[in-house]
């Protein structure tokens, strides 16, 4: 049975104003009730009024999906602004070289067993490699957490299927799907009491059970026959990715929603700037014809052009009756660059990024602006890491471990997997905004033990065991080279 249609919309009907009734309480409550400027009904809040909908997020998701998917496809082609925010989230949500894994492998005293960990982490890199992480062998896997955070934040969702047993040195890899292979108008109820909600199956309590897949995506034109439509992959497999907006929701939409029309008006506006620019740097003037001259040129003169060539230190005759008129443009105007800058906020703070990142324009802020503003944006990148983590990452780095002991890549007993499976991430971390100051305090806060090396270490995106192994080795290496020299003598500071 269909639960959704796409029809016209109705205009939303008029709420009739209720009557008091002659309870006096009931009638207070009735009033109190207006007495919430937001909930008036009056002429400055008709057009808010008409925007107003009490379906639920299916309903409002399923009737704007697919223009809100292809008016961001579109902007992250054309629009700089646009493109400049998928690529701080690569930069700053994964960084150069990915959210790394860290194996916290112990042994059966529950005592970390540094030489697992080891093998488990060379493993992990290997399978990482361009050509062994995913089905299409053309991704690395930086590079698919690449193309996965910038599905995410464009389309608004994105999947990932783990494939077990594939053909490859790993027997394990991963495919990347657009949420297009979801079919939005595939919506049943099942005859077990699931029902399909935009071709997410979905049980009683609305746990996603599995999801039904078009075998071709919607936009290929080589497709298989309409009988094999639809392949049900089981959740255990497949992990379909959205920032939830509303409970209830099965579907997800671009993060740029809330900017992309005034991200549209002003990429708009500045085209029409700089053709009138260019068009005004090109015409320099305009030759007008005057009204009294009526007489008609003779035969020789009637298809005279005037000729355009101009050289340094030449003056020009022009025909009887022509005039030469200067053509005055005033494009841009003066108040381009504060429109577009107001603009610009407007827009990354509904992105998230802060503006002066987003516009690339550093100036007049001072250095506590800037400071202040980049702890802020720092915020926006670390959740957005830790929702990798937990959706992309654990998803795929359990699967990859299990999949690793069992095919014998891993040279370990698989019966001890529950010693194994702890694992970490180290998403990118991010230099210290003032050295100086932050260093202090880090130190004083470790001096007080308020906080670890460790914790400062993984701020930084870097694993604390490799840290303190290199620190050691080091050491070591100077030490036989006689290169650490004898601890200076302690200053006297007695008095003489």
């Amino acid at each position: 049975m269909r639960l959704f249609r796409r029809a016209a919309r109705a205009p939303a009907p008029e709420r009739a104003e209720p009557t008091l009734p002659d309870d006096p309480g009931r009638a207070a409550q009735i009033s109190a009730a207006r007495n919430f400027q937001m909930a008036r009904n009056s002429r400055l809040t008709q057009s808010w009024s008409r925007r107003l909908s009490t379906a639920d997020a299916n309903q409002l998701v399923y009737a704007d999906h697919a223009t809100l998917t292809a008016r961001a496809r579109e902007q992250s082609i054309n629009n700089g602004y646009a493109k400049r925010f998928y690529r701080l989230l690569k930069q700053n949500v994964i960084g150069p070289f990915g959210i790394g894994l860290m194996s916290k492998a112990v042994d059966a005293a529950g005592e970390p067993d540094r030489e697992t960990r080891k093998k488990i982490e060379a493993e992990y890199w290997d399978w990482c490699e361009r050509g062994n992480c995913d089905v299409t062998r053309s991704y690395s896997f930086t590079t698919f957490q690449n193309l996965w955070v910038e599905t995410l934040a464009r389309d608004g969702e994105v999947l990932v299927r783990i494939v077990k047993g594939f053909g490859n040195k790993h027997r394990f890899a991963v495919q990347i799907l657009e949420a297009d292979r979801l079919d939005v108008n595939l919506n049943e109820l099942l005859s077990n009491g699931n029902r399909i909600r935009m071709g997410v199956e979905r049980d009683e309590w609305e746990a996603p059970v599995a999801y039904w897949l078009l075998r071709d995506h919607p936009g290929d034109v080589f497709r298989g026959p309409p009988e094999e439509k639809y392949q049900r992959i089981p959740v255990e497999e497949l992990r379909h990715t959205f920032d939830p907006w509303r409970p209830h929701q099965s579907r997800g939409f671009t993060w740029t929603h809330a900017s992309a029309l005034e991200l549209h008006h002003l990429g708009e506006y500045r085209n029409s700037e700089m053709v009138a620019a260019e068009q005004g740097a090109k015409i320099t003037g305009v030759y007008e014809q005057n009204a009294e001259f009526l007489e008609p040129p003779a035969d020789d003169e009637a298809d005279a052009e005037i000729e355009e060539v101009v050289e340094a230190g030449t003056n020009k005759l022009l025909p009887y009756g022509v005039t030469w008129k200067a053509f005055n443009n005033n494009h841009p105007s003066t108040n381009f660059a504060p429109f577009t800058k107001a603009g610009l906020r407007g827009i990354a703070a509904g992105l998230g990024p802060g503006y002066n990142k987003l516009a690339q324009d550093l100036e007049g802020v001072n250095f506590s602006a800037l400071r202040a503003g980049e702890l802020d944006e720092r915020d926006f990148y670390k959740v957005t890491q830790q929702f990798a983590i937990s959706e992309l990452m654990n998803f795929v780095g359990r699967a990859w471990l299990e999949m690793a002991l069992l095919s014998g890549r891993l040279n370990l007993p698989p019966r001890n997997f529950d010693l194994y499976k702890g694992i970490e991430w180290a998403p990118r971390g991010w230099d210290w905004v003032d050295p100086s100051k932050d260093a202090k305090s880090a130190t004083e806060s470790i001096g007080n033990r308020t906080k670890t090396r460790s914790e400062y270490i993984r701020q930084s995106g870097r694993d604390p065991d490799e840290v303190f192994t290199e620190m050691a080795r080091e050491e070591e290496h100077l030490r036989s080279l006689n290169l650490l020299g004898a601890a200076a003598p302690a200053p006297n500071t007695e008095e003489k």
